[in-house]
This record gives structure tokens, C-alpha cells and sequence, in this order.
């Protein structure tokens, strides 16, 4: 466990309780680099948060992005 936890250390507590999970883009730091953030959900909420997830991709259209430092 302590190796998960220096690994993921915000991720370990969802993962022990068997929540799902996903990370999405949340934009960019002040010096280019990319920031994510979890969404969490209740048990069996997977449909949900891929669905949550891709709505978010259409609105935001990250794929259409490109960090300034790799313009």
C-alpha cells in the first residue's frame, strides 16, 4: 500500500474503497504544463462518469489543443 500511495497519492483512497474514477484535462499551469483532474463516482457509476467524461471532451475540445511549449 505505502508504494501505491507515494505512487498515486490522490488516486490510493478511491482505489482501496473500490470507487470508480476517471481524470479528465483541466487546463494548463502558468508555465504550459498540463493539469487533470478526478472525477469520482459511487459504485457502478462507471456509464456515468465516461458519459460525464465525454460530454466533457465535446464542450471543451481538448484534442484540439496544443500546450504552447509543444506549438
Amino acid at each position: 500500500t505505502r508504494t501505491m500511495i507515494a505512487a498515486c497519492p490522490y488516486a490510493w483512497p478511491w482505489n482501496i474503497l473500490g470507487l470508480p474514477g476517471i481524470n479528465v484535462p483541466a487546463g494548463l499551469t502558468t508555465a504550459g504544463l498540463p493539469l487533470g483532474a478526478q472525477l469520482v463516482g459511487a459504485e457502478n457509476s462507471e456509464p456515468m462518469l465516461i458519459s460525464l467524461a465525454a460530454q466533457l471532451q465535446n464542450e471543451e475540445r481538448w484534442q484540439e489543443r496544443t500546450p504552447p511549449h509543444l506549438a
